[in-house]
């Protein structure tokens, strides 16, 4: 049986058959002393197989199928099997190339109707499988907004996510104009301030120092600066000097003439500056007590004057020129420049801190979610939102399913497109052939028991 066997596997035929089964672009080599570890290669060697025991038993019958009834019974069977094995092989490889290379008519199916496979394959797809109405039919029974935050929320803690959220910042934060930031400060800060009432801030100023006495305060330094002035030796003799010249211009006649003189001769300007100094000296101590009649007077009044100030229109219209005279000369941009510039320094070292993401920005985004979530109403628009977005996606893009489709089936030659489909189905067309082979058996032992009844 070994001799035979071994005869069988080394006949044209067998090699033939063989070379076959082994045929594409995927590297398989079927042979019969061997099989092969992957399923594909299992599946050729086994249809292979079928071939060559169908056509051993056939040889091998013939000398005897004419004397033994049964021999010619199994005969019958090997041959039946043979051809319906051969006819299987023809019609499996016929879908990809022609067999055994001859040109046979409606043979090497899939090359020459390729534009017409691949046509209905776009079709069947664009227009059955994933048709538009399939599609939003489909996006309509998704919860999506649930199932997106549901994502965020699952993957928010992660290192890759926090790092992602920083680098959103800082690219946030770069591309501010922090230029036109500060211009726009400065505008803003004018465009504010022209607003701002100062008559009005000036009596609220006013009375604020009164209810403080701030009032007296300020009464209290003017005496201690005019105490000091007053106390001067050079004051002293201004002082002497200023009331000389005062008496010497008296016009006066008889007794008072002779009185004025005999005083002047009397004094001197030292010794007259220093009586009026002396007494100036005493009634500012007296005004610096609050007891004083004077200085109670003195306060009265000067809170009169305070407290009217700015309620009159030629005081109003004052301040108003002062304040738009104030902002026309004032420019804060080049501070506010400064300004933000320092704020988004601090900014960047903040967020780029370890403790930024967990004890922030995590936090933070994690309430707003929930937040989100709990709003069914937020969460009602947000899902109205992104279904219209995909719906509208989806109707402008839908051609393109079968572009994308016919561009990748366009990227592969014939060749490698009939491996990939035998990669993919080999296993059962193989299997096709195997069938083919067994079926054929039966079929002819039935038909020859058929023979022997009939």
């Amino acid at each position: 049986m070994m001799n035979i066997r071994r005869i069988v596997e080394n006949s044209p035929s067998t090699r033939r058959l063989q070379e076959v089964a082994s045929s594409g672009v995927i590297d398989v080599r079927i042979t019969v002393a061997q099989g092969e570890s992957s399923m594909k290669g299992k599946a050729k060697y086994t249809a292979a197989t079928s071939l060559i025991v169908m056509f051993a038993g056939f040889v091998l019958t013939i000398p005897w199928a004419a004397e033994v009834p049964w021999v010619r019974f199994l005969q019958s069977g090997f041959e039946a099997g043979l051809v319906g094995g051969l006819a299987d092989w023809f019609a499996v490889t016929a879908l990809f190339r022609h067999p055994l290379g001859i040109p046979i008519p409606h043979t090497a199916l899939l090359p020459k109707n390729r534009d017409r496979v691949t046509k209905a394959l776009i079709s069947t797809i664009e227009n059955e499988l994933l048709s538009k109405e399939s599609l939003m039919s489909k996006l309509g029974s998704l919860s999506i907004a649930s199932r997106l935050l549901d994502l965020i929320e699952s993957n928010l803690r992660t290192p890759q996510a926090k790092s992602a959220l920083v680098r959103v910042l800082e690219t946030a934060l770069d591309h501010i104009p922090w230029d036109e930031a500060a211009r726009l400060a400065d505008r803003e800060l004018k465009r504010q301030a022209a607003k701002v009432d100062v008559p009005a801030v000036v009596q609220q100023g006013v009375r604020y120092a009164v209810d403080r006495q701030y009032d007296e305060k300020a009464l209290n330094g003017l005496l201690d600066i005019a105490y000091e002035l007053v106390s001067r030796v050079d004051t002293r003799d201004r002082l002497g000097a200023m009331a000389m010249h005062a008496v010497s211009q008296l016009n006066v006649g008889g007794f008072m003439s002779f009185a004025m003189n005999a005083l002047a001769g009397f004094l001197s300007e030292e010794k007259l500056g220093s009586i009026i100094q002396e007494q100036l000296l005493r009634e500012l101590s007296r005004l610096k007590s609050e007891q004083d009649t004077n200085r109670r007077w003195v306060v009265q009044e000067l809170r009169k004057y305070v407290l009217a100030f700015g309620t009159t229109q030629e005081q109003r219209q004052a301040l108003e020129d002062w304040k738009h005279d104030l902002l026309d000369r004032l420019d804060v941009t080049e501070k506010a420049s400064q300004v933000l510039s320092d704020i988004r320094s601090r900014l960047l070292g903040f967020i780029r801190e370890e403790r930024f993401a967990d004890d922030y920005m995590l936090p933070f985004l994690s309430q707003a979610l929930g937040k989100l979530k709990a709003d069914q109403q937020a969460m009602d628009s947000l899902e109205s939102f992104i279904r219209n977005g995909l719906t509208n996606w989806v109707g402008e893009n839908h051609h393109l399913i079968g572009r994308l489709i016919e561009e990748n089936v366009n990227k592969f030659d014939d060749q490698t497109l009939i491996s990939l489909m035998e990669d993919r189905i080999g296993q059962d067309l193989q299997w096709i052939r195997v069938n083919g082979a067994i079926c054929g058996f039966l079929i002819g032992l039935l038909f020859a028991a058929f023979h022997m009844f009939v």
